[in-house]
């Protein structure tokens, strides 16, 4: 069941009562591609100290009163939605939806909490700054995206750029981000869905809109004119990581069926697909390697990932490049799309039977514009897809020779 209020909220309810639980899932759409030069990592910021006290309530009365409850609730930011997420025994949700709510529409942003969260982020970011994992695939996005565009940076921002962010800077993000007009809001569980719903729209109904619409940034790419490679060396390491992509398509692209499946292929379904057999398995390059399609409104990264002996990395990149130009030059054996659109179709209804399964897909969907109907829309048109479709995705949207590639780990190869 769906509901649009004036201020344009959008509430979603489903019923599952075949457990006692209520799951809330927040999007607001804008996120962290929307953190201004210099301040990258402000919506993530944003979220974690919005959290942390409201006008009307403590960070102790929060967590107190959810504890009491035994309900959990989190917020964050990806690249494009700032995120809540809570769960509670169905009795108590309309309680815990009210913490929500407040923290949503009216969080104070105490200097103290500021300074406390501020102080994990770091933490965490210097904890990143150790991992060969992390160190590749953030450099990665640097290779894939110029400066300046609002795909480059981790949602968690740099140090520096965390460092500066003032209390006036957290207002002022959530007050551009933070907006009615920009909420998904959806319930599933033990509820009545009519009655949830009117429930929802009574803390949500009230919440007046900016007037100047939310922004849209730009985020098409474009493959680099040749391929570009860079090597970062990390003490007492003994695993090098592996990051090889190129900005992919949109969600609502005609061609994501397609190229999601040529994605599972080359290193998704069974154990990682093709690069698992072949790189992991067979050549005993890697201590996993897989492939990963991006959802998003605009050229998101479309990346391989793989963790290797230092002594393989040459090898392994060889042998990932030979697997994108494989999918490109030869078409897929039917019974090896037949595999994958069977574990797609299959994975659905089982995602799905969980309270937070289901209110992911409710989200995505709305999130996208799928389609009130794209559940039940989903088998066909995975099975839509041909064998000349998934190459001429990928030979339209992978490349094998205009790649970006960041290599983390010790005495890598090309410092």
């Amino acid at each position: 069941m769906r509901r649009t209020l004036p201020n344009g909220a959008r509430l979603l309810a489903a019923e599952n009562h075949a457990s006692e639980t209520v799951v809330l899932a927040g999007l607001l759409v804008g996120g962290t591609v929307l953190d201004p030069l210099g301040r990258e990592g402000l919506a993530n910021l944003t979220a974690g100290v919005a959290q942390r006290g409201t006008t009307t309530r403590s960070y102790d009365q929060i967590y107190d009163q959810l504890d009491s409850l035994g309900a959990s609730l989190s917020m964050g930011a990806g690249g494009h939605a700032v995120s809540f997420r809570a769960k509670c025994l169905s009795r108590h949700w309309p309680t815990v939806a009210g913490v929500a709510a407040d923290i949503v529409r009216r969080p104070s942003f105490p200097e103290d909490e500021l300074q406390r969260a501020r102080g994990e982020v770091l933490t965490a970011l210097r904890e990143f700054d150790q991992s060969t994992r992390m160190v590749a695939a953030r450099e990665l996005c640097h290779f894939v995206y110029p400066e300046g565009h609002p795909l480059r940076h981790p949602s968690y921002g740099y140090r520096p750029t965390v460092e500066a962010m003032s209390r006036d800077d957290l207002v002022a993000c959530h007050e551009r981000l933070f907006r009615p007009d920009a909420l998904i809001l959806t319930i599933v569980g033990d509820v009545e869905a009519p009655a949830a719903l009117d429930a929802l729209e009574g803390m949500m109904g009230d919440w007046a809109a900016p007037r100047e619409p939310l922004a849209k940034p730009d985020l098409a790419a474009s493959h680099p004119p040749q391929a570009q490679r860079v090597a970062f060396a990390l003490a007492d390491k003994s695993q090098a990581d592996i990051a090889l992509g190129f900005k992919a398509i949109p969600r609502r692209h005609p061609d994501f069926e397609a190229l999601e499946q040529a994605t599972e292929i080359i290193g998704g379904i069974g154990l990682m697909g093709r690069l698992g057999d072949n790189v992991r398995d067979r050549q005993g390059l890697a201590y996993y390697v897989f492939a990963h399609l991006g959802e998003g409104f605009g050229d998101s990264l479309w990346s391989v990932n793989a963790g290797v002996n230092p002594a393989s990395v040459e090898r392994a990149i060889g042998s990932i490049l030979d697997e994108i130009r494989r999918i490109q030059d030869e078409p897929v054996a039917e019974p090896e799309l037949a595999d994958c659109q069977n574990y797609l179709v299959g994975v659905l209804p089982i995602h799905l039977e969980t309270n937070d399964g289901l209110a992911s897909t409710l989200s995505n969907i709305e999130l996208f514009e799928l389609g009130d109907d794209y559940i039940q829309r989903y088998p066909d048109l995975v099975r839509a897809v041909t064998r000349d479709d998934v190459q001429r995705a990928a030979q339209a949207h992978l490349t094998a020779e205009r790649y970006s590639l960041a290599v983390a780990g010790p005495a890598v190869p090309g410092q």
